[in-house]
């Protein structure tokens, strides 16, 4: 594991943890470089400086006709929205519209936002007390009221909440045109109730405005979900927390996915700001967060040497917070090692979240099976889905496959379709199909990985200061241990000092020989002599050519420099 940190022991920080699977037959170099990496916000809060950003608050209420059967749901959205304007922090500018086959404000009046006080809070309640159930349902110009309001608003964060109890029926092309020019302005979180939401649309809605779906299926209920969703957006103080990807000669990206909370692609939001170097955008942040991430690389391993890790690349996170050090970069190295078939051993993080994908994608397929009246399809899926939401420990799948399926032992399966069940519980299946459960370090659970041994090598990047590269061209920062500059692959003086006293404290404590092949298994691995040489030459002259130098684990992963950049 990689660890970068940012912060004080106790204060406010941010920090990046990497988890690599580093070694790789020459013969699967196809599969790809897999890299998993933790970012963590703690502390973050509105005391922070350049924290509790301008945020931008839309509340959507379904008022067509079916709302008003029956009148229940009608009266839970209005309890609902004025319990969600009462939630919102002082100053946060917002606006409630209601929804029919147009849409129309209802608090301002006029097509703006109003800062949140008590007078103003009390003015928006009074006009969601006059909403009424009439007209058509058009989601689409729903969100495109909503993102002319938010379009006109300089606030950092935007977010929106949509509640419907059917589908878009009217203008149906409006919602694709719609999500397109709204994706990337605001996150949007959408909620069905009554029966006739349809689970696809909210989904689709989610997915691309990088909210949440799902459903509240008694009407009581809604109140507490509006407050949850309000609850969490005003916790968000951080706007952004960019990712930064930089790419040795040689190495190319595959992709890069959020796996935690939700699977999400990423690999084409990101922007190249220069040829090797790629920045990823985030939803805004809470204090006290944690996302998880999957990131593949390419690289080939001709004329490269064997059993030594080298660097492909580079993560690194900024920070646009005041007396918040951003963490430091950490490397995705590579280990290459003689062979034609891949490894049969996989990680426990890959395993965790490649069980969750599949978890999804079985719950999809049940859902699209009793969309079609297959309920011999149906079953099996959810019963072939009980036993990996069970290693999983996912229990809030677990409680939802408990609602359709009367369970005997969720170990092997054992389970049988209910004769009789709420079948909006299918549609939640897809909506929440893609969420996943936290992969932890500590043993918890499937995700844990087993205590580092006695004498192993401690996580590179886990403690000492970022290097600040001296070539007066390039001062890129790279981590404490780093022998070369990630960027430029200038020595850095005085690194491999240190390094080597790791090297041999851990190798005595190991009790094996610091020049042995099986020494050659951390982030700060050995020199090869002909490493060593051109190190040697290069910490008296400019950065070495990429070309003439074999780089250690620390430097480009690369002896040749060029190969091509696949961009997102």
């Amino acid at each position: 594991m990689t660890e970068g940190r940012g912060g004080t022991a106790t204060g406010p920080a941010v920090t990046l943890t990497v988890s690599q699977e580093t070694e790789l037959t020459v013969g699967a170099a196809a599969e790809g470089v897999h890299a998993f990496f933790d970012i963590h916000t703690r502390g973050l809060g509105s005391a922070v400086r350049g924290a509790a950003p301008e945020t931008a608050e839309v509340i959507v209420v379904d008022c067509s006709g079916s709302m008003g059967s029956p009148r229940s749901k009608i009266t839970a959205a209005r309890d609902a929205a004025v319990s969600a304007v009462a939630g919102l922090r002082e100053g946060t500018r917002f606006a409630v519209v209601e929804g029919r086959h147009v849409a129309r404000m209802v608090y301002p009046p006029d097509e703006r936002l109003e800062r949140a006080d008590h007078d103003t809070r009390a003015e928006a309640a009074a006009g969601i007390r006059r909403l009424y159930p009439n007209g058509g349902t058009s989601i689409g110009a729903w969100l495109g009221l909503a993102r002319r309001l938010f379009a006109n608003d300089p606030g950092d964060i935007r977010h929106a909440v949509l509640l419907t109890d059917g589908w878009n029926a009217h203008h149906p092309e409006l919602l694709a045109h719609e999500l397109d020019a709204c994706e990337g302005l605001f996150v949007c979180d959408a909620r069905g109730i009554g029966d006739g939401w349809n689970a696809r649309e909210l989904k689709l809605i989610a997915d691309r405005l990088h909210g949440t779906a799902d459903a509240v299926l008694r009407d009581t209920d809604l109140t507490a979900e509006f407050e949850s969703m309000i609850r969490a957006s005003m916790a968000r103080t951080v706007a952004g927390l960019p990712i930064r990807l930089s790419l040795m000669p040689g190495s190319t990206l595959r992709f890069l996915k959020q796996v935690y909370p939700t699977e999400r692609e990423l690999t084409g939001s990101g922007r190249w700001t220069d040829d090797r170097t790629v920045e990823f955008p985030t939803d805004a942040w809470g204090g006290d967060e944690t996302r998880q991430y999957h990131l593949c690389l390419e690289a080939g391993p001709e004329g490269r040497p064997q059993h030594e890790e080298l660097q492909l690349g580079y993560v690194d996170v900024a920070v646009p917070l005041e007396g918040v050090p951003a963490p430091d970069p950490v490397p995705v190295l590579v280990r290459w090692i003689p062979g034609d078939r891949a490894s049969t051993v996989v990680s426990r993080i890959r395993e965790h979240f490649d069980l969750h994908h599949a978890l999804g994608r079985t719950l999809a397929e049940a859902y699209e099976a009793y969309q079609d009246g297959d309920t011999v399809t149906t079953e099996a899926r959810l019963v072939a889905a009980l036993p990996i939401a069970h290693r999983l420990d996912d229990q809030e799948k677990l409680r939802l496959l408990a609602e359709v399926l009367d369970i005997t032992d969720p170990v092997t399966g054992q389970a049988r379709l209910k004769e009789a069940f709420d079948p909006r519980h299918m549609g939640r299946f897809i909506m929440l199909g893609d969420d996943s459960t936290v992969f932890r370090e500590d043993g918890a659970g499937l995700g844990g990985s087993a205590p580092r041994a006695p004498g192993s090598r401690p996580p590179l990047g886990a403690s000492g200061a970022t290097r600040i590269c001296p070539n007066p061209d390039c001062e890129a920062r790279s981590p404490a241990d780093a022998r070369f500059c990630v960027r430029c692959a200038h020595a850095l003086a005085d690194a491999g000092a240190a390094a080597d006293a790791a090297d041999a404290g851990a190798a005595a404590e190991a009790k094996v020989t610091p020049d042995a092949p099986d020494a050659l298994d951390g982030p700060d691995a050995l020199e090869s002599a002909d490493a060593s040489e051109s190190a040697g030459a290069a910490g008296t002259a400019d950065a070495p050519d990429a070309a003439d130098v074999a780089y250690p684990a620390d430097g480009p992963g690369s002896r040749t420099a060029g190969g091509p950049e696949r961009r997102p």
